[in-house]
């Protein structure tokens, strides 16, 4: 096949504003990827945009299998969709106190999305 041109498991970044460490979390638009590796800003680095990773939780207790998004504040993943960035599904449960979550990036299922002006 002519036009194929990758798997769909990672998208290349290039790193702006702040430098990024392998294994973090960072939205490209609206697609959640986590870095491969370290990035320097203006570095174009692999991004994985599928999988499950262990990942800083924000506040509050998620239930597994939630929706789950990037805290817009920078505090990490929380269940709270007003303000935030979808980032996929919790993969287990945590409580209000756990440090990180598990989380299935981009996971599919069907969505709601307000298109403005619709």
């Amino acid at each position: 096949m002519k036009n194929f041109i990758q798997d769909g498991n990672t998208i290349n970044y290039t790193v702006t504003d702040t430098a990024i460490k392998g294994g973090e979390i960072r939205m490209v638009g609206d697609v959640a990827a986590v870095a491969v590796t370290d990035g320097a800003v203006g570095e174009t680095i692999a991004m994985h945009v599928t999988g499950v990773y262990e990942l800083p939780k924000g506040t509050g207790a998620i239930t597994q299998g939630a929706p789950v998004y990037v805290d817009a504040g920078g505090t990490g993943i929380v269940a709270t969709e007003e303000g935030n960035k979808f980032a996929g599904f919790a993969w287990e449960a945590a409580d209000a106190e756990a440090a990180t979550v598990l989380v299935k990036i981009n996971g599919a299922a069907i969505r709601t999305v307000t298109v403005p002006g619709a």
